[in-house]
């Protein structure tokens, strides 16, 4: 389960991005699961489907 105000580091770039809430955005007339992130180095809102969030971004320790 994804944490809000943590760091992940995104699989492929290797930069942090800090959770920042959980929404919901549509895909193909329904609505999902989403969560709104932020680049650590600015402030920059982006939102991805929460499955695809987890499946790319890795918790950093």
């Amino acid at each position: 389960m994804l944490q809000l105000n943590q760091t992940y580091t995104h699989y492929k770039n290797k930069e942090s991005y800090i959770t920042i809430d959980f929404c919901k955005i549509q895909e193909n007339d329904i609505w999902v699961k989403a969560v709104i992130y932020k680049p650590a180095d600015c402030e920059e809102l982006f939102v991805r489907e929460y499955k695809e969030f987890e499946e790319k971004f890795i918790l950093k320790s």
